[in-house]
């Protein structure tokens, strides 16, 4: 694909492309060749995520098995109080227009984003940069060497993976910046943006429309692709970038695939229809488990195998305690009783069989197994069905029947209404699950009912408080410590203390302060000591407290979990197995490394 261009003068010979010590990548089944174009789909310009979960490359990743490895970064040194970080940067690594990266990128971002009170204005809410609430400071040592100075220990920065460091090519993103391109350029790119500000024009990581990589096909990238054909628009396209700088153990340059497409799909049924004509040549979002049945009866005719994994992520409910409607309800959902009435009222079995084929497993939110925080006995408390465990502990609360014995009443003598809201689609399983539950809850004299909204009418209410009972369940549970924002309530959509949440992320100056009794309080307390102890076997203890208080009180009501997570690949479509864990900080399929995928051409 490159070699015309090489010959005529256009793009530098190989060796001038690739670093000296390139990454190299272990494939999965066999070195593969080069060609061909990985057809995927995608639902709108809001699931950026699936085109960036292809792409996206971290200063360390993760392997399979959970471990670190190098990526961008080829060594790190830590000092014993882990107050100090070194980081050596991979020599010769170039972004994809041929500049190289180093530290002057670093410096950039250092400077003009983290210390810039426009883009960065609460530095010290940053977990990764602010251990102890103090931002960091960064020395730059040489041109690929440079430290990271904390003001408290921060030794769960090797569990964590970002990519600040390599999104903001300096020499190109400081002409959208104040500081150092013409106001007059960047007034003017203001308005043909269609944007207000110099900030929104740059945006974060994959936003603002001249520093987001699949809004600008100029934006230079260190990914595998870049983006060619931006959305909107029904199909996106990223090219091979020719400087990528991964390689396989027999040293030729990754990756194999030449481009990528994501074609835009209006419904799941259009979705499903490419994927059983063998339309698909590989993809893991959106295919749903509902689906195995279909998807396995039409593996011969659409020429592709159905792969499983595991997911992470769990079918569940999210009793929200900081619900501004009623203040009644809020203080029931607060009630551990509760919740655990909730809990043993549900027929988890009979979902598992009837709605998802018997693919998941009846389970408590809680780390998956595989996680190092993984606790057996969590996994199992409060899911036995148990409808008349669950009227003694509505009974005890004083959640009287009414006459006929149909519903629960309040104080007020009104009926036990709860709303359960959900975005998810008609027809999907999560739905058919959360219309099973409501009848378990009318078994138990809860008048129950599922409110199905759109995905930004969700987000308005659960910013809101207007949520009663999110149907959201919990991803993010195989590397928790990596991102425990699920178990801190902080993640305002799984809205279990979502106000209570959103009044510790912004010092209180919004959402609703917490009772100083609330266990959320020791939650909090609890991260933060775990944030800034300088052993990570310590640490890891330590955050043992914060499962233990969930597992105590059942916040977040699991359903199933451990779900199988399908992936539909072509049979030509090599080097993607089947086995592992999936889950957002691992970054789904791309834990196996895209670059490394293939499609056998002959």
């Amino acid at each position: 694909m490159l070699a015309d261009m090489v010959k005529a003068g256009t793009l530098p010979p190989l060796e001038e492309r690739v670093p000296a010590e390139p990454l190299v990548l272990e494939v999965q089944e066999e070195i593969g060749e080069y060609g061909g174009t990985w057809r995927r789909g995608y639902s709108g310009i809001a699931d950026r995520w699936g085109p960036t979960k292809c792409i996206e490359e971290y200063p360390w990743e993760y392997n399979a098995d959970m471990t670190i490895r190098p990526n961008l970064m080829t060594k790190w040194e830590v000092s014993g109080d882990a107050t100090e970080w070194t980081f050596y940067m991979r020599k010769g690594v170039r972004w994809s227009d041929g500049e190289e990266w180093n530290t002057d990128d670093i410096k950039f971002w250092y400077e003009a984003v983290w210390q810039n009170e426009t883009m960065t204005p609460t530095p010290g809410k940053n977990a990764t940069f602010s251990p102890g609430g103090i931002p960091v400071e960064i020395e730059i040592l040489d041109d690929y060497t440079f430290k990271t100075k904390f003001g408290a220990p921060n030794i769960l920065m090797s569990v964590r993976t970002w990519a600040d460091w390599n999104t903001h090519a300096e020499h190109y993103i400081k002409q959208f910046h104040p500081d150092y391109g013409d106001k007059a350029e960047i007034d003017k790119a203001i308005v043909e943006a269609e944007v207000d500000t110099w900030d929104a024009l740059i945006g974060h990581f994959a936003s603002g429309p001249k520093g987001g990589w699949w809004v600008n096909p100029d934006l230079p990238v260190v990914w595998a692709w870049h983006c060619t054909a931006p959305p909107p628009g029904d199909l996106i396209e990223m090219a091979r970038n020719p400087y990528f700088w991964q390689v396989d153990p027999e040293g030729n340059q990754l990756p194999y695939i030449d481009k990528v497409t994501h074609r835009l799909f209006e419904n799941k049924q259009v979705f499903n229809m490419w994927l059983i004509s063998g339309e698909i040549d590989m993809m893991q979002r959106h295919v749903s488990v509902a689906d195995y049945t279909l998807l396995k009866e039409n593996e011969e005719k659409g020429d592709y195998r159905v792969l499983v994994w595991k997911s992470a992520g769990h079918v569940g409910l999210n009793p929200n305690q900081t619900y501004t409607g009623d203040q009644w309800l809020a203080d029931l959902f607060a009630n551990k009783d509760f919740r655990h009435a909730m809990s043993i009222a549900i027929n988890r079995e009979e979902i598992n069989e009837t709605v998802f084929n018997g693919l998941c497993e009846v389970r408590q939110i809680s780390p998956v197994s595989g996680s190092p925080q993984f606790d057996a006995e969590f996994e199992t408390t409060w899911i036995e069905y148990d409808p008349d465990g669950a009227s003694e502990l509505l009974d005890g609360i004083g959640l009287e029947w009414d006459a006929d014995k149909k519903v629960r009443l309040r104080d007020d003598g009104k009926p036990l209404q709860v709303i359960l809201e959900t975005s998810a689609a008609p027809g999907s399983v999560d739905l058919d699950a959360y219309e099973l539950v409501v009848k378990y809850f009318g078994d138990v004299g809860i008048d129950a009912s599922v409110n199905v909204v759109d995905r930004s009418l969700y987000t308005e209410h659960f910013s809101s408080g207007d949520v009663q009972i999110a149907c959201w369940g919990a991803d993010r549970n195989a590397l928790p410590m990596k991102d425990p924002t699920i178990y801190l309530g902080t993640q305002q959509d799984r809205p279990w203390i979502s106000l209570y949440g959103l009044w510790r992320n912004t010092d209180g100056k919004e959402g609703i302060e917490p009772p100083a009794d609330h266990p959320c309080r020791e939650i909090w307390k609890v991260w933060e000591d775990v944030q800034v102890t300088a052993d990570f076997d310590e640490a890891t203890k330590k955050f043992q407290k914060i499962i233990d208080i969930h597992k105590e009180n059942v916040f977040n009501i699991g359903i199933l979990g451990e779900c199988a997570s399908l992936v539909v690949a072509k049979n030509n479509f090599r080097n993607v197995v089947g086995g592992y864990i999936s889950d957002d900080p691992l970054r789904d399929v791309h834990l196996l490394k895209d670059p490394q995928f293939f499609i056998r051409q002959t």
